[in-house]
């Protein structure tokens, strides 16, 4: 039996999950805190930026700029909420995970897992590092025009200004690092959110990635020389046997991937909606930046919305693709078979095992949008032509 090596390859998801109050096994009152403190933090940084629209002279690119970044906190917001409500269903992941590392005996099976886990813990380092480095040199453009004033000071100092659209009522000079402090708490909050829900989603699509190998190994392997030289009767029961374990292996991958469903489909519906909305809205944006010839670091900013909205669109539908190339890998083992060299009984069994697995399985959100690379390529020539609509509209103005 394989000891499940949590510390090893799930520890830092787990850091994450508790550092914003959705780890379950913590104190309850220390998770209800930190939960009302981040929907607080979420709420106020939301209001700030409502109340711009009212206390300044109303445009049209001040919305698209309010907008184009309020549309990605709430949608970090919105997942943040959808997963507290499943957050329950961490117990059941880990128990699935744990009873899928429990049955494996075969060391190549345990080397497939281990190696899946390897990537798994791979990937969320490398989302976190890539995350929260763009954070910070996003957060420390707020201080340019001090560190200017060191490097080459003016007769007087430079105006500081924040690189986000909110309004606090307050004296934004003279209570800048305060303003300053509050947004960057946005910042990092929406950050550990995205880390820490996604990296612990993909950990858990990683290992079903892991299943489907291990059931398509054990079907690939089930006929060796060894089999064809036992009698009939042997050779039956122990193919009867090994199919049967390749089914099992199966069916607790399929069972994972229909928690996954079950516990995020629908937050993955909410916030692939928000983000086409807000990713319609930034192209719209830049465009109307690029024709009134605004600053290089505006350009740079807008881009920079557009890339997140292109990212995440990316890898959400590669991620699901693997779940159709997964099974289908299966289904193509199967018929690699050589069944031929198999009892009646078993070609009856591979022959009903074909039938099960000709369609593929989906990862569905919410059972309106199965993301894919097909559902990639028709988000991408939705906002092909948005840009080529939004392009012609402008320069018609």
């Amino acid at each position: 039996m394989m000891v499940f090596p949590e510390e090893k390859y799930y520890r830092l998801n787990y850091i994450f999950l508790a550092s914003i109050g959705l780890w379950p096994y913590h104190n309850s009152k220390i998770n209800q805190i930190q939960v009302a403190l981040s929907l607080l933090i979420y709420i106020i940084f939301v209001i700030s930026q409502l109340i711009q629209l009212f206390v300044t002279k109303y445009t049209l690119d001040l919305l698209l700029e309010i907008l184009s970044f309020d549309f990605l906190i709430m949608a970090w917001a919105s997942k943040y909420i959808s997963f507290y409500a499943v957050m329950k269903n961490i117990k059941r992941f880990q128990k699935h995970v744990r009873d899928n590392w429990s049955i494996l005996t075969d060391d190549r099976e345990i080397d497939i897992m281990r190696k899946h886990a390897e990537n798994g813990k791979r990937y969320t380092i490398v989302i976190a590092t890539i995350i929260y480095c763009g954070i910070l040199s996003y957060i420390s453009l707020q201080y340019t025009s001090g560190l200017l004033d060191i490097i080459v000071p003016l007769n007087e100092s430079r105006p500081r200004k924040l690189l986000i659209q909110a309004e606090y009522l307050v004296d934004r000079q003279k209570y800048f690092h305060v303003l300053a402090m509050h947004i960057n708490l946005v910042l990092f909050l929406s950050a550990t959110t995205g880390v820490a829900t996604e990296s612990f989603s993909l950990i858990n699509a990683v290992h079903v990635f892991g299943m489907y190998k291990i059931a398509s190994y054990r079907i690939e392997h089930m006929i060796n020389k060894d089999v064809l030289r036992v009698c009939i009767a042997q050779r039956y029961t122990i193919l009867h046997h090994r199919i049967t374990a390749a089914v099992d292996v199966h069916r607790r991958a399929l069972e994972l991937s229909e928690l996954l469903k079950e516990s995020f489909g629908r937050s993955y519906l909410i916030l692939i909606t928000i983000i086409i909305c807000s990713g319609s809205i930034n192209l719209f944006h830049f465009f109307r930046i690029i024709t009134m010839k605004q600053k290089i670091l505006e350009i740079g900013i807008s881009l920079l919305y557009i890339a997140c909205h292109f990212l995440f669109l990316i890898l959400g539908n590669f991620f699901g693709q693997e779940f159709i190339n997964s099974d289908s890998y299966f289904h193509q083992t199967i018929c690699n078979t050589k069944w031929y060299n198999t009892p009646l009984k078993v070609q009856k069994l591979i022959l009903f095992l074909l039938q099960k697995t000709t369609k593929s399985y989906k990862l569905d959100a919410g059972g309106m949008f199965s993301p894919c690379f097909e559902g990639l390529i028709t988000v991408r020539e939705h906002l092909l032509v948005e840009i080529i609509t939004i392009s012609i509209s402008c320069l018609n103005n």
